[in-house]
């Protein structure tokens, strides 16, 4: 089954609306939360009087920051990075609100029609404060303060220097300056966020992470609950985050001692939820007249908004970015500053391609500028920098491990099906006869999948790095999992299924992989880094390997037949090749009950390139992008159709990111792209038609080889 393009096994109920998603759970005697949130970027609450809002029709409570204290604890991000300043994120706002959108009062009634007009009942006095939405605004001397803890609104100042810079710049015959800015942008999933909490301790919520958003509640309520995921309809990284919506509806619901819902609408999620990236690297390298790289500065700003967000803080994209700057090339000489800025905007958190996304913005930006200021391909710029396969295993100057790879063969592989050299012919005469038309070229590699030891390292407390899978038979006879990372659309049920029946011997339609409850599987780290297919995806192979012994033993015991005679055909016992006339359902036990937990020693390295022809209208400046070639090798292919549907996806992302997309803040703070009428996201007619090659270089991390997928071409 490993390595086969079977359709999807959860698309049968989701094309038949059988999907069950948290706003599809319709409790009986259901409340309902509207939140009242600050309109201003930065000011002090002087008083919140919620008396009209209490007496509305339909309404239960009303709560403040005032009635949480001694019940429910602010949340901290749970960081140990040496020299991070971490403010704690109170649950509703206290004393003061800091960004467009926090939460200062929430509201419970009978539906949420009455909610939402109690909470306009609600009366706050603010005093406004001067806020900071930028990163020169937040870093210019002298600037108004997010948090009083936060001195120059800096969480983290760290320098780095591998190598010896000073030699490398002395010995170069060019050096290359440049700068690359991102945007900050939304993932916007379909499926907002949304939480339905129990009396009895459980919480169903939209999330990637559900053992963390656990663990989350637990510590701030003191009181440990069970989280269950529904389908997801997309995450993106969006929902690893653990926000306090999730931690307050449980809170609620043990206070009230009902079962409470809140399901957030489009402004709620502009707003409040997790933005990313809004970052500025400035770089100048060191380069040989052949177009050798001898040493790199950087300088990285990222603008984190008002709060680090648990679990990992306000480090995530400054630091990723910072280490994977050196990329695919053999960089042995660099040293950068990284800045984690406090700015009155709303949290920043993961989005797909936390980090690497940015870098390759800057390392593939740097080996244009060498091709353009020396008059070179930029492809050959690239062949004489690329780590070379014989180097592998391969350390990066910043420590990551590569473990295998053919960087050069993956651009060859594409520059051939592109037919490079043709086109960059065609281009010169395009651009002859005054047409604006250019080609792309971009490598990258990143890191997926990583154990206890990366985050250890990282400073992150609040991840464990484990993913666990559990996998065990019901009384039919069907193949059940759980496993840490649920699925939030990338088709997890599927390839799961498929590693499940590779490993028992039964058809993948017979496996049923079952959303995540943490009361049903044991804890994990949750679907996010591209570790799906790595971490989780070992540990249910391990577990269903080990179901299968646990069934020929048992079957063994029953026809008193050596192990070594038996083997699983289609649910059946086999003896010999031959029908045995025993079921898999006539063996369900519960001793037949695998988990297994799997923590990787190191990080997988996927990696790729990409190869694009775009074209500019002179007259309307409009943007079509024309052909696209990946090469891509994410080691051993599980199922190559979702992979192929990952990368597709990414490109119609990244292309979003770099042609549309922008989370815009006024200078006072008032978020200016609050709903889809200015905040715009690529259409089926934005993304272009994408062919999508393959290498496999196994890793060599775990035994299964693959390396991750989720995260290409963003």
């Amino acid at each position: 089954m490993i390595g086969t393009s079977m359709p999807r096994l959860e698309d049968d109920a989701l094309l038949r609306g059988a999907a069950r998603f948290v706003d599809d759970l319709k409790p009986d005697g259901c409340l309902h939360v509207a939140f009242l949130r600050s309109p201003m970027a930065s000011a002090r609450i002087r008083s919140i009087d919620a008396s009209s809002a209490a007496q509305a029709p339909g309404v239960v409570a009303v709560f403040t920051a005032a009635d949480l204290e001694g019940s429910c604890a602010p949340m901290n991000a749970r960081m140990t990075t040496p020299g991070l300043i971490s403010p704690d994120r109170p649950i509703l706002a206290i004393d003061r609100v800091r960004f467009v959108g926090e939460a200062i009062a929430a509201v419970v009634a009978r539906s949420r029609y009455e909610a939402e007009d109690a909470a306009e009942l609600i009366g706050v006095d603010l005093d406004p404060l001067p806020a900071v939405s930028t990163l020169g605004a937040a870093m210019a001397e002298g600037s108004p303060l997010v948090h009083d803890s936060v001195p120059g609104n800096r969480y983290i100042t760290v320098h780095r220097a591998y190598g010896d810079l000073d030699k490398a710049f002395a010995a170069a015959d060019v050096v290359v300056e440049g700068e690359v800015v991102h945007p900050r942008v939304s993932a916007v999933p379909m499926e907002g966020r949304g939480v339905v909490a129990t009396a009895d301790g459980v919480v169903y919520t939209s999330t990637q992470a559900p053992h963390l958003v656990a663990d989350a509640i637990a510590e701030c309520i003191g009181s440990s609950v069970r989280v269950v995921t529904p389908d997801v309809g997309g995450g993106f990284g969006q929902k690893i985050g653990i926000y306090t919506e999730d931690v307050l509806l449980a809170w609620i619901a043990r206070r009230l001692k009902a079962t409470v819902k809140w399901v957030e609408d489009r402004s709620e999620h502009m707003q409040a939820s997790s933005h990313a990236r809004d970052q500025k690297i400035t770089f100048s390298a060191a380069v040989r007249s052949d177009g050798r790289v001898l040493g790199l500065r950087a300088r990285i700003l990222t603008s984190v908004g008002a709060y680090g967000a648990r679990p990992y803080g306000a480090t995530l994209n400054a630091m990723t970015c910072a280490g994977l700057i050196p990329g695919p090339y053999d960089i042995r000489d660099y040293e950068y500053d990284s800045i984690a800025i406090a700015t009155n905007c709303s949290p920043e958190g993961a989005y797909r391609g936390v980090g690497m996304v940015t870098a390759v913005l800057a390392h593939e930006r740097l080996m244009d500028l060498i091709a353009v200021r020396l008059g070179e391909d930029p492809a050959d710029v690239r062949r004489r920098n690329f780590v070379r396969p014989e180097q592998m295993p391969y350390t990066s100057v910043t420590g990551h491990p590569y473990e295998s790879g053919d960087y050069g063969a993956a651009l060859e592989m594409a520059l051939h099906a592109f037919d490079y050299r043709r086109a960059r012919a065609e281009r010169a005469r395009a651009r002859a006869a005054g047409r604006l038309v250019g080609i792309g070229v971009s490598s990258y590699v990143e890191f997926t999948g990583a154990g206890s030891a990366t985050f250890v390292g990282r400073g992150m407390a609040a991840i464990s790095g484990v993913d666990t899978a559990r996998v065990w038979l019901d009384k039919e006879g069907h193949v059940h999992m759980q496993t840490s990372c649920p699925n939030i659309g990338q088709g997890v049920q599927t390839t799961f299924a498929q590693l499940a029946a590779d490993a028992l011997g039964v058809d993948a339609a017979n496996v049923i992989v079952e959303q995540t409850d943490t009361a049903r599987v044991s804890p994990g780290t949750g679907t996010y880094q591209s570790r799906s297919s790595v971490t989780a995806a070992t540990a249910a192979h391990r577990a269903a390997t080990q179901l299968r012994e646990a069934i020929l033993e048992a079957a063994a015991y029953r026809l008193d037949q050596p192990v070594e005679h038996l083997a699983i055909s289609e649910s059946k016992i086999l003896v010999d090749g031959q029908p045995a006339g025993l079921s898999l359902a006539e063996l369900a036990t519960e001793e037949l009950d695998i988990e297994v937990s799997y923590d990787a020693k190191q990080a997988s390295h996927p990696y790729a390139t990409h190869v694009c022809q775009v074209e500019i209208d002179p007259g309307s400046g409009a943007v079509s992008i024309g052909r696209y070639v990946i090469t891509e090798d994410c080691g051993v292919v599980i199922n190559p159709m979702i992979v192929n549907g990952q990368a597709v996806g990414g490109v119609a992302q990244g292309a979003g990111a770099a042609l549309l997309e922008e989370i815009s803040y006024g200078a006072d703070g008032q978020l200016l792209s609050g709903s889809f009428m200015d905040y715009l996201i690529p259409t089926a007619a934005d993304v272009p038609l994408v062919e999508v090659l393959h290498l496999h270089t196994p890793s060599t991390v775990h035994e299964l080889g693959t390396k991750g997928a989720g995260e290409g071409g963003t």
